[in-house]
Order: C-alpha cells, then sequence, then structure tokens
C-alpha cells in the first residue's frame, strides 16, 4: 500500500485541517508530516498509530498484512503464520508474536534457557505468558494438549493452566519470555544517560 501518504492527506482534508492542527494533535511535527504526505519519508507503527488516532481514522486502513488482523488468536502461533505488518513503502516489516494482551502489562522480560533433554513438570500461575523460540526446540505442553516448538514460533497462554517443557534432546531451547505476573522484585533501574552518569 504505497499510497499511504495521499490517504493521509485526504483524511485530514477531509475534516478540514492545515497540517498545523494535525501536528498539534498527533504530537508530530509540521514537516515531518509535510514529508510523509508527499511520501518522502516512511513512517514507523508508532507515527502511524499517532496519525490514525489524530484523525479517527482505523490504522488497519493504512497498512498492508499478511493476514486478516481481527484473526482469532491461537495459544501457539508457528512462525509462518504469524501476522506481518509493513507501511507504505518502509523497508520494516513488523511481526507480531501473539494476539493483543488486554489488561496485561508485561512485569518480567528474561530468557529461560533450557538445557537438553530437560523436562520441566506442569505447573501454573497467575496473569498469562508469551513465549518466542530462540535457539532449538520445545514440546509446550498446556493441560492434555502437546505443541511442538521450533526456532521462530510463539506462544501465548492463560498462565493459570497448568502448563510444563521438553527440551530438545540434542539441542536445548532458549526462549525469550514475557510474563505479566511479577517472580522477583529487583532494584528499579536507574535513569541514565550518555556516558553511564545519571540523568539529572
Amino acid at each position: 500500500m504505497d499510497d499511504i501518504g495521499a490517504r493521509i492527506r485526504a483524511a485530514r482534508k477531509e475534516k478540514g485541517w492545515t497540517l498545523d492542527v494535525l501536528a498539534s494533535k498527533s504530537d508530530l511535527s509540521i514537516g515531518f508530516l509535510s514529508q510523509v504526505e508527499r511520501d518522502l519519508t516512511t513512517l514507523s507503527i508508532v507515527s502511524l498509530s499517532a496519525i490514525c488516532h489524530a484523525l479517527s481514522v482505523p490504522i488497519e486502513s493504512m497498512f498492508s498484512s499478511s493476514s486478516p488482523i481481527d484473526a482469532e488468536p491461537s495459544a501457539v502461533t508457528q512462525a509462518n503464520q504469524q501476522l506481518h505488518i509493513q507501511i507504505g513503502g518502509s523497508p520494516i516489516t513488523y511481526r507480531y508474536l501473539s494476539g493483543q494482551l488486554p489488561d496485561a502489562p508485561i512485569e518480567e522480560l528474561l530468557i529461560a534457557e533450557f538445557p537438553p533433554a530437560f523436562i520441566q513438570q506442569h505447573s501454573s500461575h497467575e496473569g498469562q505468558e508469551l513465549g518466542y523460540i530462540l535457539r532449538g526446540s520445545l514440546e509446550l505442553h498446556v493441560q492434555d494438549t502437546t505443541h511442538e516448538l521450533n526456532v521462530g514460533d510463539s506462544y501465548c497462554i492463560p498462565a493459570s493452566q497448568p502448563h510444563g517443557y521438553f527440551a530438545s534432546a540434542t539441542q536445548g531451547a532458549d526462549v525469550l519470555m514475557a510474563v505479566t505476573q511479577r517472580f522477583i522484585d529487583l532494584p528499579p533501574q536507574s535513569p541514565q544517560r550518555r556516558g553511564g552518569k545519571e540523568a539529572q
């Protein structure tokens, strides 16, 4: 969808807004918006979201995707089934690992490094758990269902459902995990500025 600039300009003019008004409502600069409308620059998903919210335009009308964005999410998403989004002529592709997590703030982001043939018995905890296979392969057992996961595959499950893992006998597995329950209270990270000194 390479006519994104024209689409944004049309939506702005339909509201009778100048670039100055849109800049004020989207918190983006007039110069940047002017370049966007003339297709002289590319948009990030963050900037596009700000513009669409300001214009009250559905963001999905402004990009191309590999599948319908309202498709029913599943517990496990194979790499070749993950939603890919590309905005206009941007060289960046956004790959969604799961459906959205409503009212589920991420508390911890970690990598679980499973040694070969490691078995973690079924357990459960609060909130939701999202995982992405970085290396190796893993069997994910959720209640009585088994999912085979390889590099690039992802999953998102209610963590209250008993679940366990069986890592590859030869490679083990590294899994990037995002969970909505805090397991460990780590010291808060201090604001940093360049040079490693704390920001004033």
